[in-house]
């Protein structure tokens, strides 16, 4: 059966940081530096801390229906009724995302290196790369995750390492110059992202975790160096390019790459944050693809999800054409209703420890 997979706790740690640094990596410091300028940084800082809080209470909730995913906890605690209403506005919340990164991944492309290529001829691409992936395996999928995560781990050092140099530590003075009301702002727009989405991963944790004790050890590392990288790139972009110039470009880290020079020798590898924001974007949207197809089908009581992922996968990426045309208005859409049923999903967990 499909749903039969187990994976390691070594696998779900690889998961959960790749998951984490996804999209946040390349859009995610332009509004943080938005609300906070110079201090963007330390509302990553201070966010990051704060999931760390959440990833305990995940796995508090996790360990008190051990053999349940998180929909089946939901009808487990508030009926089916209510339980699958519950349901229902998960399967949008990740399947909305799950167009909203292809968006993304296609807009990117097409706007930095194919920019006569038709928008949904990327999207059409990601979307059966996705869909091939889901049908897969879950299991086969975290394999995967574990052949290519050296590789992405060492063409980050290499661009943290390779931009240092082009830093300038007044950038990010004075610390605290706006005050407290922006850097609240931006930590709670930096939890919203990176904190109230990976309860999703009570979909998998700790009923499909193989080594159980270790998972939730797995769960507080990958959050903790996830959250470690993206602070490390936020101050980067701060240092290099200035909070003004950050907050006004759309992908401030991959513009940063472009200033690399080392010895005239090593120079404009932006190349090397792109492939690590697409693999960990793909990472990220294979997630919210498999939690919706397989929210789908137990809404309906059907085992297998796999019969649905193609005809899913087509509706996704006429959905991100539609509903997302602009960055600008992907952004506002997530705003009105995404963080709604994250936080609909956090409070429901918190019912179950009541």
């Amino acid at each position: 059966m499909p749903g039969s997979f187990k994976i390691s706790s070594h696998q779900l740690m690889i998961l959960i940081l790749l998951y984490s640094v996804g999209t946040v990596i390349l859009h995610t410091p332009s509004p943080l530096a938005g609300f906070a300028k110079q201090d963007a940084w330390l509302a990553a800082l201070f966010g990051t801390g704060i999931a760390l809080i959440f990833v305990w209470f995940y796995i508090k909730v996790g360990n008190l229906y051990p053999d349940l995913a998180l929909d089946q906890i939901n009808e487990k605690v508030f009926g089916t009724l209510v339980g699958k209403m519950i349901n229902l506005t998960f399967f949008f919340w990740s399947f909305s995302t799950a167009a909203e990164t292809t968006y993304y991944v296609g807009n990117f492309i097409k706007t930095f290196w194919m920019p006569d290529t038709p928008l949904v001829a990327l999207n059409i691409l990601l979307a059966a790369v996705v869909i091939f992936t889901v049908r897969l395996g879950f299991e086969t999928f975290t394999r995967t995750l574990e052949i290519f995560f050296i590789p992405v781990l060492l063409l980050l050092t290499i661009f943290l390492v390779s931009i240092i140099p082009q830093g300038n530590i007044q950038n990010i003075q004075p610390v605290f110059e706006g005050g407290a009301k922006p850097l609240i702002r931006a930590i709670l727009f930096y939890v919203s992202v990176f904190t109230l989405s990976p309860v999703m991963f009570l979909m998998i944790f700790p009923s499909k975790v193989s080594e159980r004790k270790k998972g939730g050890k797995a769960f507080y590392i990958g959050t903790l160096i996830g959250g470690i990288i993206l602070i490390l790139v936020i101050m980067m972009d701060i240092l290099v390019l200035g909070p003004d110039n950050t907050a006004r470009n759309i992908a401030p880290s991959y513009t940063m790459a472009k200033k690399i020079n080392v010895g005239n020798f090593l120079m404009r590898i932006e190349a090397v944050i792109a492939t690590i924001w697409i693999f960990t974007t793909y990472t990220r949207t294979v997630m919210y693809f498999y939690v919706s197809v397989v929210v789908f089908s137990n809404i309906f009581n059907i085992k297998d999800y796999r019969p649905f992922t193609t005809a899913l996968g087509m509706i996704m990426v006429f959905y991100s054409l539609i509903v997302f045309p602009t960055v600008s208005s992907s952004g506002n859409t997530i705003k009105i209703y995404g963080y709604s049923m994250q936080r609909l999903l956090v409070w429901s967990c918190l019912y179950y420890c009541l």
